[in-house]
């Protein structure tokens, strides 16, 4: 049976309330999608029949989020720092809060007076480098142990930058060269964690959420202990995306493995968020 577009956004609207904070946003987006309409066009082709196929297709995306599965999936994109990322189920969705590292390591850069080599390690998406390297002056490389997420990567950064963009397969840093800034949101969350997480977070994939052992610190431990040999030690740096309940450990583990000037930094909502500290390579 032939609905109108009203008929549709009101219907779905009332089913996503039990599981959304934004139900009526949520139904216009997937309907938009659906049907090709802007947001205007919902409003003034709102007595409109939409098409079966148009139906079809909007029916069978509610039914996806109706099951917790994220927008971002469904979508297909997600927008992270001003511009419209490609996400996958291989992937962790961006979120806003990481934008506080995007912001950390573009001032940092600005700060230097030379062009610096960039490591994203544990990039997923590729949101976190594709957008420092979209800000300003410097070179950058993509990596992550996911071949998936990769192929993610490597479509963002084809389409969102106008620069050559080294994508490395690795686990940590087995195939990494050296840098002069390493920037990372790794795994970080306690097995723990992951199983309070909302429905919609425990979709995406556990190996882009889980840091491992009790404090959900092991990976970036390795990350830590394993940086110094691959920063070049000419105004060095390194900056990882944490929970707020690890930023005062991860600050001690930089500092006893070398790293100076150690900071913690908060996000948009005045959580801690990133740690980073400098480091110089001392000459024997």
């Amino acid at each position: 049976m032939s609905k109108t577009v009203r008929e549709l956004l009101v219907q779905a609207t009332a089913s996503l309330r039990d599981i959304s904070d934004t139900p009526r946003l949520e139904a216009r987006i997937l309907l938009e999608r659906a049907t090709g309409f802007s947001q205007v066009q919902t409003i003034t082709k709102s007595e409109e029949q939409i098409s079966s196929d148009s139906l079809y297709m909007f029916q069978q995306m509610l039914s996806r989020r109706l099951n917790h599965e994220p927008m971002a999936y469904i979508l297909g994109e997600r927008e992270f720092y001003g511009r419209d990322f490609k996400v996958t189920k291989d992937t962790l969705i961006p979120r806003p809060d990481t934008e506080t590292l995007v912001e950390i390591a573009i001032n940092y850069i600005n700060s230097l007076d030379y062009r610096p080599s960039v490591l994203d390690l544990c990039t997923g998406t590729g949101c976190v480098g594709i957008s420092v390297a979209a800000e300003c002056d410097c070179d950058i490389a993509l990596a992550d142990i996911s071949t998936k997420a990769l192929e993610c990567a490597k479509y963002n950064a084809e389409n969102l930058l106008n620069q050559k963009t080294d994508i490395i397969e690795t686990n940590l840093f087995s195939n990494c060269k050296i840098y002069d800034i390493i920037i990372s949101n790794p795994p970080y969350l306690t097995h723990e964690w992951c199983e309070e997480a909302s429905e919609e977070v425990q979709k995406e994939p556990r190996l882009a959420l889980e840091g491992f052992s009790e404090d959900g610190l092991s990976l970036i431990r390795d990350i830590v202990k394993d940086a110094p040999s691959h920063l070049s030690g000419n105004k060095s740096a390194i900056f990882i995306e944490c929970d707020y309940r690890q930023t005062l450990e991860l600050k001690k583990i930089l500092e006893n493995t070398g790293f100076t000037e150690v900071k913690i930094y908060k996000d948009l909502n005045d959580k801690q968020r990133v740690v980073g500290g400098t480091y110089v390579r001392t000459i024997n």
